[in-house]
């Protein structure tokens, strides 16, 4: 069944760069990791291995931020932010399987940016239970991005404020400082521990992820996008550098394990750092409560989630049904209740977004699609090897959980290819795929194929198909599913008049053979003569280098073609093809394959050959037991 995409919601954008990208995102980034965790990852693995690993995400971060940025300067982003990103570079189902990922993802830091909330709150008051204050929590974020999402951004003013202040409280403050000779750079050794604080801390550098998902609602995402997320990352990388280095001067790393609220310890006024927390941590759910509803209404509209998810409400057009699922995923995610186990789940998840959206950017770079015209360039290879490094780290961090992602993805990506969706938009697959053709046919230039790579690039003229099955099979059986077979259909006469005709054979047949025979090709050419269109056509059929080597015929029928046949075959001879006639048995072929007779001629004549021809007939699964 084909699942056709809905037409793109619209809407007319109500915020630039910095209230729609770099507000959300900043706030999202300098958020609970950064008050809650920095401290305790930093006594953990010491100054050194701790900025490095600040670095090291920030360098995968700010890759995918080229990348991001490159794919929004290309064409229009609309609702969706990464997937709408990637389902435009490669296809629906790749969407589809990252999508659904992302947009859990982004429901789950929901949790998280909640949960440090709570955290903080039970800090100063030890009474109040971390759930219910979690449950009030999202109760009141999700009415307020309900109702008003505008309201929800212009809030978001005052909570960047609040961070600011306190961070100017922090940096002010100090306790009896170390000298920097005595400062612990780091452990003795670099154990799991290092993998564990990353998994921990890299949920801090997806925040630039909250901006992009608000695509469809900035007024120029062309130029928003990567204005914002470019300064998003390099305002975090400063600040993430800057908190450690600072308290590592004022703490040893027994007292960064042990000591609880850390920067308020240092602040020169403490009581700012719970302002600070208390307005990241709910900036960034609200951030996400935006975010999340959105992914989900584009996922309804291309058909890969039910419609009604995607359904809209209100002269903005506001997902309300995404908001109402994203609040229950995020209640029931509560019940995990701890930052360092949510973590880790979210590091997976966003690793794998991040990883499509580079090797999408990349991709689509090196296919040098004429439709990729991006404004802001980025060479493939930063893209691709970005790409490829968020999987590594993947694997290093848990390879259980990436073979669950991988899992997950896979079946998703299977199911979107069996409801055949279809998209209503273009997509790079067909680019990338004529890239791969292109490089492969630069790499094969005459005269470099030897024996021993020499396999049969068939080509069968064949006649009308449903008279020549066992051409077919025959055909298959020889090349399988390790080379290419072209089945050529000549129509002789005008081509004027026979042009239709050809057009419906070739719609016909191109179907049927991706069913029965998939490594087949149907052609049908227009001739004036049937045996001079077969000498014509061992000659130019193919691609560059590319080119039929073996030509299959059927035995002649009618004895008054026989001598056209034979100069035929004398011509192709001469043209150095390789022939191979095939004559039905009287009793057509049977299923009962026992035997493969070679008449050996010899090594100086085409016995090699036909012994080779009998092996890879063998190999098929219908001829493995029979004799040679």
């Amino acid at each position: 069944m084909a699942v056709t995409g809905a037409p793109e919601v619209q809407r007319e954008g109500r915020f630039n760069w910095f209230s729609g990208v770099f507000t959300p995102s900043i706030l999202t980034v300098l958020g609970v990791i950064m008050y809650l965790r920095l401290g305790t990852t930093t006594g953990a693995v010491g100054l050194g291995v701790m900025l490095a690993i600040v670095v090291v995400t920030h360098l995968i971060t700010g890759a995918t931020g080229l990348s991001i940025s490159s794919i929004a300067t290309n064409r229009t982003v609309g609702p969706g932010g990464a997937y709408f990103m990637i389902s435009r570079s490669l296809g629906p189902s790749v969407g589809s399987a990252v999508g659904i990922p992302l947009f859990l993802a982004q429901a789950l830091s929901i949790t998280f940016y909640i949960v440090g909330f709570a955290e903080s709150v039970h800090l100063l008051a030890p009474s109040l239970n971390v759930f219910w204050v979690g449950t009030v929590t999202n109760i009141l974020i999700t009415g307020l991005s309900y109702w008003n999402a505008s309201l929800a951004i212009k809030a978001q003013y005052f909570v960047m404020a609040a961070i600011g202040i306190s961070l100017v409280s922090f940096f002010a403050g100090t306790t009896d400082a170390f000298p920097i000779a005595d400062i612990e750079w780091a452990v003795p050794a670099i154990s799991r521990d290092t993998i564990a604080t990353f998994a921990i801390f890299f949920p801090a550098a997806t925040g630039i992820m909250a901006g992009v998902s608000l695509s469809g609602d900035l007024k120029n995402p062309r130029k928003d996008i990567p204005k914002g997320t470019l300064w998003v990352i390099l305002t975090g990388l400063l600040v993430y550098l800057a908190v450690p280095i600072w308290l590592a001067l004022n703490f040893s790393n027994e007292e960064l394990r042990t000591t609880e609220n850390i920067m308020g310890a240092v602040a020169a006024i403490p009581a700012l750092i719970f302002v600070g927390i208390w307005g990241a941590t709910l900036s960034s759910a609200l951030g996400s409560v935006l975010a999340a509803p959105r992914t989900l209404q584009a996922l309804a509209m291309d058909g890969h989630v039910p419609r009604f998810l995607g359904k809209t409400a209100g002269p903005d057009k506001e997902p309300r049904v995404g908001t109402f699922i994203t609040f229950t995923l995020a209640q029931g995610a509560l019940l995990l209740g701890s930052l360092d186990t949510i973590a880790p789940i979210l590091t997976m998840f966003f690793l794998a977004t991040y990883g499509v959206v580079n090797l999408s950017s990349g991709l689509e770079t090196w296919a040098a699609n004429p439709s990729f015209r991006p404004t802001f360039k980025v060479p493939a290879w930063i893209s691709l090897v970005a790409g490829i490094a968020c999987f590594y780290v993947m694997s290093i961090i848990n390879p259980g959980f990436m073979g669950i992602a991988a899992v997950v993805m896979a079946a998703l990506y299977y199911l979107a290819q069996r409801r055949k969706v279809d998209s209503g938009f273009g997509d790079a697959r067909q680019g990338l795929w004529a890239a791969l053709i292109r490089t492969g046919v630069r790499r094969i230039r005459r005269g470099t194929t030897d024996g021993v790579s020499w396999r049969p690039n068939l080509m069968i003229l064949g006649g009308e198909v449903q008279n020549r099955h066992y051409l077919l099979d025959v055909g298959s059986a020889l090349v399988q599913e390790r080379g290419l077979v072209t089945y050529l259909h000549f129509l002789e006469g005008d081509v004027e008049e026979r042009a239709p005709e050809r057009q419906e054979l070739m719609a016909k047949y191109s179907e049927v053979f991706s069913r029965t025979h998939p490594n087949t090709f149907f052609r049908a050419d227009i001739v004036s003569d049937v045996y001079e269109g077969a000498v014509s056509a061992a000659q130019f059929y193919g691609l560059g280098d590319f080119e039929a080597n073996t030509i299959m015929f059927g035995w002649p029928r009618a004895s008054g073609t026989v001598d056209q046949y034979m100069t035929m075959l004398r011509r192709l001879h001469v043209l150095e093809q390789t022939l191979l006639l095939v004559r039905e048995p009287p009793e057509g072929f049977t299923n009962n394959y026992q035997n493969i007779h070679v008449w050996w001629t010899g090594t100086s004549g085409n016995g090699s050959l036909m012994l080779l021809l009998a092996d890879l007939v063998s190999r098929h699964e219908e001829w493995r037991r029979a004799k040679i």
